[in-house]
């Protein structure tokens, strides 16, 4: 982007800063609601301490150490939190660095993010969709002020395409960002992932065959009123700006413990100033109402009204929130309590414990992030947007906690350069797998990976030939699935097995299918073929019968043997 459009956009920007402080003031509706904060170590010994620091409000933050849990706090609240018998020291992070009011070095305004998504789609208008799916808090008090709610839907559009009904016949999955206002990182993952799927329709073919068959739908800021205070005033703004309920500088309700499943527990907080507070009733504030509203309207209600009613194999799409920082993939349940650093018990796991958990795992495979329920791998919470998604409509439901837990990538607002050189590399990966499995993840998850897939000429026969791994699972983690062998690899060519495609036997490389990993092949007749660019899709079967999703690549018969022989 060009110095003279980058200034162009900031001045706009500003100018929207200029005329929302220009709205009438409400009482105690201050911009800033912090003091002098930073991020400490409070050391826990038992899960009665966890339990108290938690329930209480603090401002607990998404990540910890292996005997201590971190927290965001002024001087006055190390003090109390001393005072009440913890063991509290400083955690040296690089927050003091950063520079206010230059929105950290490079990250997108709440201004350049819905500018992008119109950007999009005027650019796409084949592939691409803005939906405005609600009002913010402080639009809803100040109806001219910001903020819209926006997403974006990303297929090859048809018509029905893209609309707010469940029943499509392709199949969707859900990105969203920023539910936590200060966690910049999840936004500009969500940026990166509609810059990759608008520019790689035609040209990548996975994510071809993804725009083609399934609908990828994307919020990059779900809090965008808490966002703008980042940008403007608080670095440390965790939550909304509803100030209807503290009397203090605290305002605001945490949106991801005011989601209207498990709402209410012991892993939030319902004192109004408390940093984790729910609300004052389930999907009380308009960004959880409208978020869980848009949801009912993407994806069908797929399990049964009990805690034990188990979504079915044939369940179709997957929820993905982003947040920051502890490089984990956390999954459902996390409102339930149970010890930290080892598995949950079974009556503490999800009915689709098993499909959910392959998946986290196999997310983990492309990110090296440590997977698990949340209260294995950091600490439970209530009211969240995942254990909504999946308790009440059987998706699977994810949220990745992108960052380390230090150094110049760590922390909620790391180097801006993190984005490009660590996060988005990391996570690419992981979030194509989310969207090939959305089909049929529970099933899916459970088969094996098609990897390293190449094209051979000579003459006129065409050898395709492929990696099918069943062990492309992260490596840490809670209770990981086992890889199974492989029993069976196919080919199809042009239209994939969902669609009628005709499949194709492959054969193992070594002559037999007995191991994890088998390198697979086919030889093809280019006579038999029809002429022209097609997309040939691969898959694989393991020993207990589970397919695994597909992977592509490009076939273009008028030019292979000129680029093989």
């Amino acid at each position: 982007m060009s110095s003279p459009v980058r200034a162009f956009r900031r001045m706009l920007a500003v100018l929207c800063v200029a005329l929302t402080l220009a709205l009438p003031a409400r009482a105690g509706d201050p911009l800033d609601g912090a003091g002098a904060k930073s991020i400490y170590r409070v050391f826990v010994r038992s899960g009665d301490d966890m339990r108290r620091l938690l329930a209480a409000g603090w401002d607990v933050i998404e990540a910890r150490g292996p005997d201590y849990l971190l927290i965001v706090a002024d001087a006055a609240q190390v003090g109390a939190l001393r005072r009440q018998g913890f063991s509290v020291l400083p955690e040296h992070t690089d927050a003091a660095r950063l520079t206010p009011f230059t929105f950290y070095g490079g990250y997108h305004t709440v201004f350049e993010h819905y500018q992008h998504l119109d950007a999009v789609a005027a650019a796409y208008p084949h592939l691409a969709r803005v939906i405005d799916y609600g009002d913010s808090w402080r639009k809803t008090i100040h109806p001219t002020g910001p903020h819209d709610l926006k997403a974006i839907c990303i297929t090859r559009l048809r018509p029905g395409d893209c609309v707010l009904n469940p029943n499509t016949d392709k199949p969707r999955f859900l990105m969203m960002a920023a539910i936590h206002a200060r966690e910049l990182s999840t936004s500009e993952m969500a940026w990166r992932w509609i810059d990759y799927l608008v520019a790689g329709y035609g040209s990548d073919p996975d994510v071809t065959w993804l725009l083609d068959h399934q609908e990828m739908w994307v919020i990059p800021v779900a809090n965008p009123d808490g966002r703008f205070i980042v940008e403007t005033s608080n670095m440390w703004q965790r939550k909304n700006a509803n100030t209807t309920h503290c009397p203090s500088g605290a305002f605001g309700v945490d949106l991801n413990r005011n989601a209207s499943f498990a709402w209410g527990g012991s892993g939030s907080s319902g004192n109004s100033c408390d940093e984790t507070y729910r609300g004052p009733a389930p999907a009380s504030e308009p960004e959880e109402y409208h978020l869980e509203a848009l949801m009912q309207q993407l994806f069908r209600d797929q399990r049964g009204p009990l805690i034990t009613d188990t979504a079915p194999l044939t369940t179709s799409g997957v929820m993905l929130t982003l947040h920051s920082y502890s490089n984990l993939v956390l999954f459902p349940w996390g409102w339930v309590q149970c010890a930290y650093g080892s598995p949950c018990p079974s009556d503490k796991r999800a009915p689709n414990d098993a499909g959910l958990r392959a998946l986290g795992f196999r997310m983990s495979y492309f990110n090296g992030y440590t997977a698990g329920q949340a209260p294995e791998a950091l600490y439970w919470a209530d009211g969240t947007t995942d254990d909504w998604a999946y308790g009440a409509l059987g998706i699977p439901a994810y949220t990745f906690e992108i960052g380390p837990a230090s150094g110049a990538c760590g922390a909620f607002h790391p180097d801006y350069a993190c984005q490009d050189s660590l996060f988005w590399p990391q996570n690419r990966g992981a979030f194509v797998y989310a969207a090939k499995a959305a089909r049929q993840p529970y099933a899916l998850a459970h088969g094996p990976s098609a990897l390293s897939l190449t094209l051979g000429v000579s003459g006129t026969l065409l050898t395709v030939a492929a990696t099918i791994d069943d062990a492309t699972l992260g490596l840490a983690g809670f209770d990981r699935p086992a890889a199974q062998a492989i029993s069976a690899a196919e080919v199809y060519v042009d239209v994939p097995p969902w669609a009628g495609g005709v499949p194709i036997p492959m054969t193992a490389q070594d002559g037999s299918f007995d191991a994890p990993s088998e390198r697979v092949m086919v030889t093809l007749d280019m006579g038999s073929l029809n002429l022209g660019r097609q997309l040939v899709f691969v898959r694989g079967r393991d020993a207990a019968g589970n397919w695994g999703p597909v992977t592509a690549m490009w076939l273009n018969q008028l030019t292979l043997p000129l680029v093989f022989r």
